[in-house]
């Protein structure tokens, strides 16, 4: 009697174990997609690049610039001869027109000529040297610095932004050029030029911002 007991109860847990187990869902675990690893581009920096790169001067290029706090404040560029790594640029303020030779080396913008009241066309790139004034200089980084006849000159930011009425330009070299009693801030965007300057003496304040531009 006892064993036929025994016998009915191993009966009814091999029933349930079987009834269980046929119950019993089997879960495979889904694979993990493989990480995609995003590739971010590097941006040259400024340093990586040329002085020239900001202040280009090909043949027939223009700039107008839209002037505030003084009646010579507005002024347009072009640069009308070139030659080699030399420029010439003829700037008119409305009251004057003057001409400047520029000089563009692998670490350096330099302005080496200059004449004031220049009316004409004259082309003055095989003239002798007057002037020696650098303009830009590498490395292309805040804290370069350099001296000028008047004063010095430094790069104070290499990404500035800035709002003029050509739009708004991003990454730009902001030099700041210190004198005995004025302080003049000149903005550099990279293919296309100075598109601010700014002076300030005292409660004075004359700003020329770029209004239109066509690089050739």
């Amino acid at each position: 009697m006892k064993r036929a007991v025994i016998v009915s109860i191993l009966g009814i847990f091999v029933a349930t174990a079987v009834l269980l187990g046929g119950c019993t869902r089997s879960i495979t675990p889904t694979p993990k997609a493989p990480e995609q690893k995003l590739e971010v581009k590097q941006q040259p920096s400024p340093a990586s690049k040329k002085p020239g790169d900001f202040f280009p001067l090909s043949k027939g290029s223009t700039w107008q610039y839209q002037g505030e706090g003084n009646e010579f404040a507005s002024f347009s560029r072009e640069v009308l001869f070139t030659k080699g790594n030399l420029a010439q640029i003829r700037e008119d303020n409305g009251g004057t027109v003057s001409a400047a030779v520029f000089k563009t080396t692998g670490d350096a913008v330099i302005r080496i000529f200059f004449q004031g009241e220049a009316y004409g066309e004259d082309n003055f790139l095989d003239q002798q040297t007057n002037e020696n004034t650098v303009i830009l200089k590498a490395p292309l980084k805040a804290g370069t610095k350099w001296e000028e006849p008047n004063g010095t000159r430094e790069i104070v930011d290499v990404n500035a932004t800035v709002d003029t009425p050509a739009g708004k330009f991003e990454n730009c070299i902001k030099v700041k050029i210190t004198a005995q009693n004025s302080i003049l801030f000149e903005f550099f965007k990279e293919g296309v030029g100075m598109v601010k300057r700014e002076f300030i003496s005292g409660e004075t304040r004359v700003t020329s911002s770029l209004e239109k531009w066509t690089i050739m």
